[in-house]
């Protein structure tokens, strides 16, 4: 709408003539009218929007089937790693508990120990509070035991004589804690006829540990490859930034927001991360297939059933969201640098 001023005729009557407009006038006026007609966007608007703008983003990847691939590729590979850790970690953790219950003082005894010394220590087991039972090993039934798991019938029968002394395993009540299970180790490894004793919780605090460490190094390394992910799919939407750059010229001087320039490259981002998500839960799928028939094997020959742990909905579900957040960020990074620099260029 433009103003109008009033002048008079030769005759002394009035009219109405249009006033001169300058450009800068008209750009503003323009504005205002988009921002009107901004204000009156629905919902229905936006929804079409952005369905119109994904769908056109994942053709535009599409196109370049193979080079999207190998770029997906990438990001599902640093994913993968840190999620195989994390499954490690857990598998251990659950092997570990599920001994952690259970532990055991393993009490080797002396070869030339009497039955009654035996059957001393058996009574002492016995009425000790902190003993809830007792298991008497003695030398032909671990050699017997032994002979059948390591079918080495051969080089014992060579030796002449049995090896093995005959062992006393104590399983202490539920609830000591690791320093009154030492204590109870102590008490009985000063007992006459003891040659040695072991607690078989030492391995468990060691697998701890280590387990402890892993998982420090998980969050390292996750968050190393997260940086990896947001520079893939930044530098990936850089080139697509640049190849668009004279489209993106227009728009900006046809009154284009940045947002609008960006939303398009954000979706990029979003598939590309959720493309990453989706490989690295087949490269995990992969390796535990790989590698399950060898930890079965493993876990029978300790007489264990353990079945490791596969990927739950918590991990997808957690794969997924880092995909889109890091696609999202990664994108948005880019997007901001570069298509700033865009601006105040001729087209």
């Amino acid at each position: 709408m433009f103003p109008r001023k009033s002048v008079r005729n030769k005759d002394g009557s009035r009219k109405q003539e249009r006033e001169a407009v300058s450009p800068r006038e008209l750009e503003t006026v323009e504005r205002g009218a988009e921002r009107r007609e901004a204000t009156g966007f629905s919902m229905a608007y936006l929804k079409s929007l952005h369905r119109q703008v994904a769908g056109d983003s994942l053709r535009r990847i599409f196109k370049t089937p193979f080079a999207s691939f190998l770029n997906c590729l990438m990001i599902a590979v640093a994913f993968a790693l840190p999620a195989i850790l994390i499954l490690l970690v857990n598998n251990l953790q659950t092997l570990g508990h599920g001994w952690e219950g259970q532990p055991r003082i393993s009490l080797y005894l002396e070869s030339e120990l009497g039955r009654d010394q035996i059957n001393r220590l058996r009574v002492d087991a016995r009425d000790d509070p902190d003993i809830e039972q007792f298991l008497y090993i003695s030398p032909d039934d671990g050699l017997r035991d032994f002979q059948e798991r390591a079918q080495m019938r051969g080089v014992i029968d060579a030796l002449g004589f049995n090896p093995l002394p005959g062992v006393l395993e104590l399983t202490p009540r539920q609830g000591l804690n690791t320093a009154q299970l030492d204590e109870l180790m102590k008490k009985y490894q000063v007992k006459q006829g003891v040659m040695e004793a072991r607690l078989d919780q030492e391995w468990i605090e060691r697998l701890q540990s280590i387990t402890q460490l892993l998982e420090r190094f998980t969050v390292i390394l996750s968050g190393l490859l997260g940086i990896i992910v947001l520079l893939t799919i930044g530098n990936t939407v850089r080139l697509s930034v640049e190849s668009r750059r004279a489209e993106i010229k227009v728009i900006k001087l046809v009154g284009g927001t940045d947002g609008f320039v960006t939303l398009p490259f954000l979706y990029m981002g979003v598939w590309y991360g959720l493309g990453g998500a989706l490989l690295a839960l087949l490269i995990i799928i992969a390796v535990l297939m790989g590698v399950m028939s060898s930890v079965l094997e493993l876990a029978s020959l300790y007489g264990s059933s353990f079945t490791p742990e596969g990927p739950g909905f918590a991990m997808f579900f957690s794969l997924l969201a880092a995909g889109v957040f890091l696609g999202v960020a990664g994108a948005a990074v880019s997007c901001y640098r570069h298509i700033r620099n865009i601006e105040g260029q001729p087209v």
